[in-house]
This record gives C-alpha cells, structure tokens and sequence, in this order.
C-alpha cells in the first residue's frame, strides 16, 4: 500500500467519524430540546377534525392547532417549577344567541406530558379528566372538599333558572322574588366558602393549588385582608406564581392608597392623540374609570359634566377612561353623552392593574402635586360637588 492511499484512508475515517459524532450531537441537542418541553395533548369526542386553542393563565391565545378525528397535541416550552392555571378554547363552541357554552377547559401545566379526555354534549364541553397534573389533582380535590362549594353547585342549576326567568322570559315580580331569594341563598354560601378556603391554609401552606384558589377568590380584597392572610402560606412557596402575583398586588394597592403619588399613564383620547396623566400636573384632575355597558358609570355623568363646569376654570381636570372593548361602542356613547372634558381610551385595561378597581365607577381625585386625595368616598353623586367646593 502506498503512503498517498493510506493518508486518504486516513482521511475518509476522520471525516467519518466526525460526521457521525455531528450526527449523534445534533441527535443528544434534539433530546435536550424535547426534555425541555411539555406535551398537552387530548381526545374529545365529538370534537371532529376542528380547532383547537391553547391558552395562558389570562386566556390569551399562545397556539392553534387542528384535531384530528377528536385528537390534538400541543408541543410547548413552559415553567413547570411555577406552574399556572392554563387551559384550551373550542372556538366550534362559541357562544351563540345570548346562550353561554362550556367551551373551556382549564389545567395546570406542572409536569412535561399533559393528558385530557372530554366529550361534546348539547354543544357543550363535558366529562373532562386531566391526568399527569398533581396540581390540577390537588386543585379539584379542595375545591370538592369545601362543604358550601358543594351547597353552591346544588343550587346553581335553579339559581340560573331563576335568573333567565326574570331577565328573559318575564320580569314579573314573582319571577324577581324568586330570584332575590336565591340570589340570598349564593351570597350566603359564597361567604361560607371564602371562610372554609381561609381556613384550609395553615394545614396545607405550602399548597401550590390552594394558592390558585386564594387568588382567584381574593386577589380584589383589601391591603389587610391581603397581608394577614398572605402571611400563612409557607415562605417556601413565596416565589410560586400565585403567591409572588398577590404580593405584586399587595404592592400596587398600597401605591394607590390616599396620599401616595399617583401612577402615571398614556393613552389614547377621543381624536387618537396620546394623552398622559402627568400633563395636567398643577390642576386637581378628577380620574373617572367607567365602561358605556355600566348602568351607575352612565347615572354619574351629569354630576360630572355639572361640577366640571362649574370648576373648570378655577384648577379642576376631568379625565375620563373608558375599558369598553371596542373603540366604536366607547365613541357612540361620548357622541350622545357630549363629554366636555378630557375622553380616553383604555383598550387593554392597564389602569385596571395600576389602580386596582374591579367595580365601576372608580373614581380618584389627585392634587397639583399628584398625591392621591380620594378615592370613591365623597366623589359620586351629589357629594362631588361638595367635596370639589371644600377644595376650590
């Protein structure tokens, strides 16, 4: 054999081994890959070849993806040290005619292979089972174990009958009786269950699950509700999603408190002008968060219009925001309503965070400085005008 064929043996060999160790090294990277992604995936009977939607813990769409004869996959990266309630959508299912569909089914996304089984009945989704979720496990078995919750599920189902019967076959004062009555019955119940979800924490504090169920049932209470009940869940969860958003919130509320600075924002107005709080430093400006759809919103209106006039001129501001979901809605209400002050728009609801209102109206007064004078109190109706007075 002569030198020049074994360097090309030589060479052939290198280059084959280096192909196979580039092959076996983008093979081990494809592993780590998957390793790193969590697999949803489901069958519903009924379901068909439709849609389906993966959605995030504000019901946001993430990604789509088409069934096949009821089975569907979603291949995805997410935070399973932080698991978060998530879910899927059937837009097939979307309400119709005023009615309400169960086209949502929701899980907590807290191990790397999620499986979900359902059935499509009258138009509804029904009979879901999720399984390879401790979490979502955990979650369902408080939520059976809460004795009012199990009273409140009996009278669901009669309470909704009452309630279709007042507002959509006759409101008659029979129906509307019938309907306090069992309107009574929820709140009492309602109570009882926020009492049994409080004191189910100092047995299980370090539950990811009953942290979800907090949240989702307390997040709009006060600063000391808040506190003296965030303060028994084990500092070992304090990092978790649920737990770490209320203390976000705790935070944010304290912010917003009568004399703190206020929380600056820029939206647009009426002409698609970006307006910000800050530019009426100087005034007392007059923050009114309301929505057209909002019966007691539309009621404060004159009271608003008759102290901005009288006002305007000797250092007062209005500044309303709207969080109708379509800009036409909002503008067809300032055209019959005739606004004579400042008009925003808040299309994604930031002030609903930053000011942390989950009623309408809210309303806040701000001093030329910015400091937070009031908040509701002495603001609505014929207090405004009074309250506006003793300060002007």
């Amino acid at each position: 054999m002569t030198k020049k064929t074994i360097i090309v043996k030589i060479l052939i060999l290198v280059s084959l081994i280096t192909t196979m160790s580039c092959s076996n090294n983008k093979g081990q990277n494809k592993q780590l890959k998957e390793q790193n992604k969590q697999l949803i995936k489901g069958t519903i009977k009924g379901l068909g070849n439709n849609i389906v939607v993966l959605m995030d813990t504000r019901n946001y769409p993430i990604d789509t993806v088409q069934a096949t004869n009821g089975t569907f996959e979603f291949e995805h990266k997410f935070d399973i040290s932080k698991p978060k309630m998530q879910g899927i959508f059937l837009p097939q299912l979307s309400n119709k005619n005023g009615g309400m569909r169960q086209n949502k089914a929701y899980f907590f996304i807290d191990s790397k292979d999620i499986r979900m089984t359902g059935e499509i009945i009258d138009e509804n989704l029904k009979k879901v089972e999720i399984s390879g979720s401790p979490v979502t496990s955990e979650y369902h078995r408080f939520q059976a174990s809460f004795p009012a919750n199990i009273a409140l599920k009996n009278y669901e189902k009669i309470y909704n009958e009452a309630f279709i019967n007042y507002n959509q076959v006759e409101p008659s004062k029979e129906n509307l009786e019938t309907l306090k009555h069992y309107s009574s019955i929820i709140d009492s119940l309602s109570k009882v269950k926020n009492q049994n979800i409080v004191d189910a924490i100092p047995k299980n504090s370090e539950s990811i699950a009953l942290s979800a169920i907090f949240y989702y049932n307390f997040n709009d209470k006060d600063i000391s509700f808040l506190k003296t009940n965030l303060a028994k869940f084990s500092p070992n969860i304090r990092d978790s999603y649920y737990i770490a958003e209320l203390y976000k919130t705790l935070n944010l509320k304290e912010s917003v408190t009568i004399g703190k600075q206020n929380i600056d924002f820029t939206l647009i107005d009426h002409n698609d002008k970006k307006i910000s709080l800050s530019d009426f430093k100087g005034k007392h400006v007059l923050i009114d968060f309301w929505a057209s759809w909002c019966g007691p919103c539309l009621k404060e209106i004159p009271n608003l219009k008759k102290t901005y006039k009288k006002f305007k001129d000797k250092g007062l501001e209005i500044v309303s925001v709207s969080i109708d979901n379509k800009k036409n809605t909002w503008k067809k209400t300032l055209e019959k309503e005739n606004l004579p002050y400042t008009k925003l728009w808040d299309q994604e609801k930031i002030t609903q965070k930053l000011y942390q209102y989950n009623t309408l109206p809210h309303i806040v007064l701000i001093s030329p400085e910015g400091k937070i004078i009031k908040v509701n109190d002495g603001l609505r109706g014929d207090q405004l005008e009074k309250t506006i007075n003793s300060l002007l």
